[in-house]
């Protein structure tokens, strides 16, 4: 098939039923990835999947993570790192733990391929957290960011342990290598922030020239390349790269006005074209899983239903108030964009074969389904004069 064609088919059908689920109250994702499901080889074979849509999976994934990585800020990280990382707990490492211990203890064994998949479906998502948390309004409240601090420490957790788990014997040498990265973009982030008025001086020299913003656009996409390259070249996927790269662009290094440009072009360029089309392939891949990969499915899905539900709740009520604890359960159910990504690496690395693959997608969907229910209009809360003051303040 043309690739033009296959390109129109999937962002055609990715578009109308992402609109769809949606409206319905549901991550537009899901719909996204019934439209590969639909035009793939499980149901219409209509679009098959080949080198050239691999090729294309890959750049529309650098370009949503960098896009994730820009809405990150090092600063929602710190000033919300203890909420955050009990959030993180029990949203993500603790029912991880527990689905581990459960897979072991009632299937005997657990493998490199069973812990890749739990990761896959046990993961928050940044990306669907951040919308529904943009819907609520909840970026304006402690609450709000404490829960996007948490999701962003859950997400560089879980792109590390895949980066592991895809060559164990380099793990120390992976794992070294990050710490020392991580100290050096923190260190790279205060540096600019000490020197903001150089920094963007520079920026500004470089926005007002003949090409305008479109220098500043390229030397962000650069940047982004050059770090991806790196991580790939110890040994780490490109893919937590292209989020540390987002996270060094914020309002402090190149301007507010020219960070709202640059993330209001990424955004329309993803939410029309990448996001829709690498959804709609990585539904392409989808077979129906057998009884053996439904089972350790079961567990997984169980796990995060159960541990990590109700972990959120009693955490959303101890830490969130005034915030509503089924709200904080809801939102931090959020499942999609990262879990798929997490998973379309070990399908690459060949840590899941394509049956677990299809589970991990299957599995995102039910969750998605199931959490997206407890997050109502209503929580959408007002904000207290003394709450508005202090983050005008920040």
């Amino acid at each position: 098939m043309d690739i033009l064609i296959a390109i129109f088919s999937l962002l055609l059908l990715a578009i109308i039923l992402g609109s769809i689920f949606e409206k319905l109250g549901y991550p537009s994702v899901i719909g996204e990835i019934i439209a590969g499901i639909i035009l793939g080889p499980s149901v219409l074979n209509f679009v098959i999947p080949d080198k050239v849509i691999s090729g294309l999976s890959e750049i529309s994934l650098f370009f949503i993570v960098l896009l994730i990585g820009v809405e990150a800020t090092t600063d929602t990280m710190v000033k919300n790192l203890k909420k955050g990382s009990i959030l993180t707990l029990t949203s993500f490492i603790v029912p991880l733990l527990v689905i581990i211990i459960s897979l072991k203890f009632i299937f005997s064994s657990v493998g490199t391929s069973g812990i890749a998949l739990a990761i896959s479906i046990a993961v928050p998502s940044i990306s669907i957290v951040s919308v529904m948390l943009g819907n609520l309004d909840l970026l304006k409240v402690e609450a709000g960011n404490a829960i996007l601090a948490s999701v962003i420490i859950t997400d560089i957790l879980a792109f590390t342990m895949v980066s592991a788990i895809i060559d164990f014997k380099k793990i120390y040498i992976e794992t070294s290598a990050l710490v020392i990265f991580i100290i050096l973009i923190y260190v790279i982030d205060i540096y600019l922030r000490k020197n903001s008025r150089s920094v963007l001086s520079f920026f500004e020299k470089l926005r007002s020239g003949a090409k305008s913003e479109k220098l500043v656009f390229g030397s962000i996409i650069l940047s982004g390349l050059i770090i991806s390259t790196l991580f790939e070249f110890i040994g780490i996927t490109y893919v937590l790269g292209a989020f540390f790269a987002g996270i060094l662009i914020s309002d402090v290094v190149i301007g507010e006005d020219l960070l709202g440009i640059i993330t209001r072009t990424l955004s329309r360029i993803n939410d029309s074209f990448f996001i829709p089309l690498f959804f709609s392939i990585a539904g392409l891949s989808f077979a129906f899983p057998d009884v053996a990969v439904l089972e350790t499915m079961a567990v997984i899905l169980l796990g995060t239903l159960l541990v990590g539900g109700i972990g959120d709740y009693v955490a959303g009520k101890k830490l969130l108030k005034p915030f509503t604890a089924r709200g904080t359960m809801g939102i931090l159910g959020g499942r999609g964009a990262v879990g798929i990504i997490i998973a379309t690496i070990s399908l690459s690395g060949g840590i899941i074969n394509d049956q677990e693959y299809s589970a991990a997608i299957f599995a995102t969907i039910i969750i998605s389904f199931v959490f997206s229910s407890f997050v109502k209009k209503s929580d959408s809360p007002s904000i207290p004069v003394e709450e508005k003051a202090s983050v005008s303040g920040n």
